[in-house]
Order: structure tokens, then sequence, then C-alpha cells
């Protein structure tokens, strides 16, 4: 398109030369004062043209470089942002390896650290996936918490780059707990939006809303995880047990880094 308006340019340019010249050399200026002076008109005519064609394709060049600027702007701009979040992500893994420091010894550092890139609630329960598996020495039934001690569930299915786990809130999954600081001791059950029901409380155990739930260590999965908070206690004396709901503290933790206990 550039060397298109060159070319028209030089034309009117090459024009108006000719015009000049043949007006010069060939017009008689007694018979034709009147054809010439149309002539200088025609062609002082063509100057004009030709100074606003060069201000039009000026003005058309420099709204090209406009864009092309406003492009490069664009993209330095993806570029900061890109390095924006990769800072914010370093960052944020520095604060997750530095909380789990404390996690670790408590395992005898047997911790593979690990991403939830899937959590979706289905009719059979929750289909959360993780980004580790096999090839990095995970296994069935190995256990799932948080940097802070959180119990998120436990490794149901390990393949060779990924693994399927069991959240605390799928039917599924159970935990020996008892009340933090207390005697108190059942069974947390999953109940998927209900979080998980805590079983065999019997009237006389003490328990109350706000109290909270750690696992016990009595079965597979080590003592002292947080499992949640109790949230409703419903006391009936016609009743062996109390009917006792726990809201799970892995309740926030949806996608995201956590750590994995081997067995």
């Amino acid at each position: 398109m550039k060397n298109l308006g060159i070319k028209t340019l030089f034309f009117l340019f090459m024009t108006v030369l000719a015009g000049i010249f043949i007006d010069r050399y060939f017009f008689d200026r007694k018979i034709s004062n009147f054809g010439a002076t149309m002539f200088r008109n025609q062609a002082s005519y063509l100057f004009s043209g030709l100074e606003s064609s060069g201000f039009f394709f000026s003005g058309f060049v420099g709204f090209g470089n406009i864009v092309l600027e406003n492009d490069a702007l664009r993209k330095e701009n993806m570029g900061f942002l890109s390095r924006l979040a990769d800072y914010e992500d370093i960052k944020k893994e520095n604060e997750f390896l530095r909380k789990a420091l404390n996690i670790s010894p408590r395992f005898n550092n047997k911790i593979v650290y690990a991403n939830i890139y899937r959590f979706q609630l289905g009719p059979d329960g929750y289909d959360v996936l993780l980004n580790k598996g096999t090839e990095n020495g995970i296994a069935d039934g190995d256990v799932i918490i948080t940097e802070e001690g959180v119990l998120v569930g436990r490794i149901e299915k390990a393949y060779v780059d990924f693994a399927r786990a069991l959240v605390v809130s799928d039917t599924d999954f159970s935990v020996t707990a008892n009340v933090l600081n207390s005697d108190t001791a059942g069974i947390a059950r999953g109940a998927l939006d209900q979080g998980l029901y805590f079983d065999l409380i019997v009237q006389s155990d003490l328990i109350k809303e706000g109290d909270v739930i750690v696992s016990s260590g009595m079965d597979m999965i080590p003592p002292a995880l947080i499992v949640g908070t109790v949230d409703y206690v419903e006391t009936k004396d016609t009743d062996l047990f109390k009917k006792v709901k726990i809201k799970p503290a892995m309740d926030k933790v949806k996608i995201g880094r956590v750590l994995i206990i081997k067995n």
C-alpha cells in the first residue's frame, strides 16, 4: 500500500513537470494566454492535490506507526504481567515451603509436594486429581494434608504421573478422631455437602459447637491432623448417641498445593 502511494505521487509530479514544459516551449503566448492560464490553474490544482495527497499518505503512514507502537506496548504489557504472575507464584511457593518445614520432621521427612488441579463435586462424590503419581513415590493410601497440618484426604488410586484423591467429605472416607484436649473420641465420616458426621459420641461425652476435631492416630492416618470444627450438636435423652456434624477444615482447599505423607 505504501509503495502504491509513492508511485501515484511520482506520476502526478511528472505530469505537472510535463505540463510546464509544454506550456513554455509549445504554446503561442499571444493566442493561448487563456489556455496557458487555464493550464497553469490546472497545474496549480495538481500541485495542491499533490500536496494534499502527501499529507494524506503521511497521515496514513503515521496511523500505521501508531498501530505498530500500540501492538508493541500491548506485547510489552503482557510480558510484564507474565513476569508479575511468575513472581507471585514463586512467592506463594516459598511461603508454602516455609510452612511445610514445620510439618516434615513429624513424618520423618516422608513428604512429597503436589498440586490439586481438579476438584469437582459430582453425583457420586468428589472428583479430585493431583499432579503426582507412582513415578514420584506416591502409593494408594498415602495421606494428603496442607502445609498447616489440615487433613485433606488420602490417595484412592495412584497412576504413573497423577493420582485420584478421596477427600474427607467423601462418603467412603472415615478417620478415627477426638476433640482437641479432650477424651471425647469417635469416628468422623464424610457426608458430602454436609461435611462430616462424628459418630459414636454418647450422650455423656462432652462436646460443643466450635470444638476442634483432630485425628487420633488409631488407624492408618497419623495423629494430630486437623479434621475440622464442630458446627452442630443434637442431644436427645432417648438416643444412645449424640448427632454431631463437623465442618471440614479443608473446606477452603480446592485448587492448590498440598503435602502427601508417604506410608
